[in-house]
């Protein structure tokens, strides 16, 4: 559309999926850059370039940077930011924050996401994380996030944040430091890590220090109740140190949540069975139960196209968590799988301690709306 309006107006794409597969993103003929991983560095200095050299410009300097040398698709060298501090906070006047729907994420209402940290140092076979944005851990201090939060609050009179970090509590002292400081300055605010955190990374203590500073909620990237499957993730959980850390945060008060895949390409019908048993055996509230989709520019996506076995229409447009891309290889046909993700849910959900602790929340009328919806998605596909 925006094209048509102007052909000259320039179309910049940032995100995951063009940072998996650029070239693929640049022959969209109404592409006319990318940037891969961040773009913090580069996107001013492209801006620059269009409006100083219009006749001439030089692109070959901007980091993370997808272009096009006439029919030549051009891939930069990807940098990454070191020292996140440096970075300016975002301009949420920009946002105009009170004109957002409120959402069943939150409780309270005006509410932000924040990040705190980039990269992930571990090699899940399903996730494109690294791609976005590194293997490398590299963070804020706890002193820089505070200070965006006073402003958050004072000026925006936010109630409630999200950290929608891969790696959060990565550096437990880090994070225990965070929630002093949080708790020091008495912002009176709440928050949760909707993206999850990992188990491993978790003792009583920060969870203690959590809970006080105003964390409400915890989700944790479980994915698996299968040995075998955990391994062929390259996940590798400790049952029992999950059992103890989803145990205590639930009798601390958090709303506690977990994150499951079904369909993953070795998995079996016993298999998929051992993560519903999990996921009731322990003490949550939610749990998000995907189907398995090979990413783009995951482990097991090249794996997989190695094999020849990514469906050849397979594309991004039905990249879908709701439904099977693939066949697992202990089931006959894709409806099969689905069937299994709507037993999970249906058995996880349907119990009265679960299914009325919605209720307890007091959601609005919209947000059961929302939820019934989503639901409905998930399970119907509709």
């Amino acid at each position: 559309i925006a094209k048509s309006l102007n052909p000259k107006i320039k179309i910049v794409f940032g995100g995951p999926h063009v940072s998996n597969v650029p070239e693929e993103s640049l022959k969209n003929k109404n592409i006319d850059f990318i940037f891969r991983a961040e773009a913090e560095e580069g996107f001013p200095q492209l801006i620059q370039e269009l409006i100083n050299n219009k006749k001439n410009p030089n692109f070959k300097k901007i980091p993370n940077l997808g272009w096009k040398n006439k029919k030549k698709i051009v891939l930069n060298p990807i940098k990454f930011i070191e020292n996140l501090d440096a970075l300016a906070f975002p301009d949420f006047d920009l946002l105009e924050i009170e004109k957002y729907p409120k959402l069943y994420l939150a409780k309270k209402h005006p509410s932000v996401p924040i990040l705190t940290s980039r990269g992930c140092p571990f090699n899940c076979t399903f996730c494109t994380a690294k791609q976005l944005s590194g293997l490398k851990w590299r963070f804020r201090s706890a002193e820089n996030i505070i200070e965006e939060l006073k402003i958050l609050k004072n000026k925006y009179h936010i109630k409630e944040f999200q950290i929608w970090d891969d790696n959060f509590t990565l550096n437990k002292e880090r994070a225990k430091k965070f929630c002093d400081l949080l708790i020091k300055e008495n912002l009176d605010l709440i928050w949760w890590c909707p993206n999850g955190v990992r188990l491993e990374t978790l003792d009583k203590e920060l969870l203690i220090k959590m809970k006080k500073s105003g964390c409400y909620a915890i989700a944790f990237g479980i994915e698996s109740g299968s040995e075998k499957i955990q391994k062929d993730m390259n996940k590798n959980i400790n049952f029992k140190h999950l059992r103890e850390m989803v145990n205590f945060s639930y009798k601390l008060g958090f709303r506690t949540q977990g994150f499951f895949i079904i369909g993953y390409p070795t998995e079996t019908r016993e298999d998929i069975l051992k993560t519903i048993k999990l996921a009731k055996s322990l003490p949550l509230m939610r749990a998000s139960i995907s189907l398995f989709q090979p990413l783009f520019g995951s482990q097991i996506y090249e794996d997989l196209k190695k094999q020849g076995k990514i469906p050849k229409d397979y594309s991004i447009e039905n990249c879908d968590y709701s439904k099977a891309s693939l066949l697992p290889i202990g089931f006959k046909n894709i409806e099969e799988v689905k069937k299994m993700q709507q037993k999970a849910m249906l058995e996880f959900y349907l119990r009265p301690k679960v299914f009325f602790s919605f209720i307890r929340e007091n959601l609005s009328m919209s947000q059961i709306r929302e939820i019934l919806l989503m639901v409905r998605k998930y399970i119907f596909n509709k």
